[in-house]
């Protein structure tokens, strides 16, 4: 069996930023981690499991049972230190990445020491 279980997400892109959302039932705030390396965002996450009466014998766990990571690609061009990101009331994680605008050409100046 897994220790970790992947969650299917969203990507949606503007020319400003990318919108990552993705569901995460049954996953707290508190278990919630989010950071970046060497541009992937890291997401971590743990499956609170419902109580059920003590009489009850599992046939199959596939929803609450593994922790949760996700490693997903970022743009080169991203403001890292300004994603954010919010946990809905329903439970859907958005992660929002604003892009660094790359203008399709720079006019630089020429210093000219006499």
């Amino acid at each position: 069996m897994p220790e970790k279980i992947e969650i299917p997400y969203d990507i949606y892109e503007s020319p400003n930023e990318v919108v990552i959302i993705m569901p995460l039932w049954w996953v707290k705030k508190e278990s919630l981690e989010l950071k970046v390396e060497d541009y992937r965002l890291i997401i971590r996450g743990v499956r609170e499991k419902i109580a059920l009466r003590d009489d009850f014998i599992p046939l199959k766990e596939e929803c609450y049972r593994w922790d949760i990571k996700l490693m997903i690609d970022l743009p080169p061009q991203s403001y890292f230190d300004r994603i954010h990101s919010k946990l809905t009331a329903d439970s859907v994680l958005q992660v929002i990445v604003p892009k660094a605008i790359v203008p399709d050409q720079i006019e630089l100046e020429i210093e000219y020491n006499s």
